[in-house]
Formats: structure tokens, C-alpha cells, sequence
């Protein structure tokens, strides 16, 4: 009787994956090797089973998509974050900004930039 019943429990409110694990050996192993490759697979798995991505790891994905310079695909994750969590609209929405400035801001061009160390000639 009880495999019948069993088969019937709900499933979790999200799908983790091995998210818990890839925090474990970032954090504390210090292994940031497999982490993308965690957060993908969770971010996968949980949308193919149509169960909800856990709360952070959009924004968790996003965060290393940054870190590595792509900033667009870093800003749409941090959107689907948002859009699951509306909880996190505050923080969310202050990356994007933080984004967004950065790409308006122009790098200083080697020709024209002025180290501080250095003054210009007068005239």
C-alpha cells in the first residue's frame, strides 16, 4: 500500500539539483571549476521537469555570467529572477542599473586618459 501512496507524494516546490553541491565546493572546497556547469544543469533540469528554478539561482547564474564579461545574458537572468521573485525586485533591478551605467560609462582611452601620476604639458 505504501507504494501506491508513495508514488502519489508530491514533489518539491523546486527543483535543486545539485545546486547545493556546486555551493559547497565554491564556498567551502573552494572549487569554482564545476559551477557553471552546476548552475546550468540545475537551471535545465528544473525547466525541462517544469518545476520552478529555486529561489537565487537565476540570479546566482547571472552573477557569474558577469563575472566573465557578458553582461547582457548576466541582465536576462537577473530578469527571470526577478520576474519568478517579485522578493527580489530591489536587488535585481539595482545589477541591472549597475550594468547598464557601466556600459554607458566610456573606458578611458589609452591615448587620451590621463594616469593621475601624470600631468600635462602646459601649452
Amino acid at each position: 500500500m505504501s507504494l501506491v501512496l508513495s508514488g502519489c507524494a508530491p514533489q518539491g516546490l523546486f527543483y535543486w539539483g545539485d545546486y547545493e553541491s556546486s555551493l559547497y565546493e565554491r564556498y567551502v572546497d573552494n572549487n569554482s571549476q564545476h559551477t557553471d556547469a552546476y548552475l546550468r544543469d540545475t537551471i535545465t533540469a528544473a525547466e525541462q521537469h517544469q518545476r520552478r528554478v529555486p529561489p537565487g539561482v537565476y540570479a546566482d547564474y547571472g552573477f557569474l555570467l558577469y563575472t566573465r564579461g557578458d553582461k547582457a545574458r548576466a541582465i536576462a537572468y537577473f530578469q527571470k529572477e526577478r520576474t519568478l521573485y517579485p522578493e527580489s525586485t530591489a536587488l535585481m533591478n539595482k545589477l541591472i542599473e549597475k550594468i547598464q551605467q557601466q556600459e554607458k560609462t566610456p573606458e578611458p582611452n589609452s591615448e587620451t586618459a590621463v594616469l593621475p601620476t601624470q600631468q600635462r604639458a602646459a601649452p
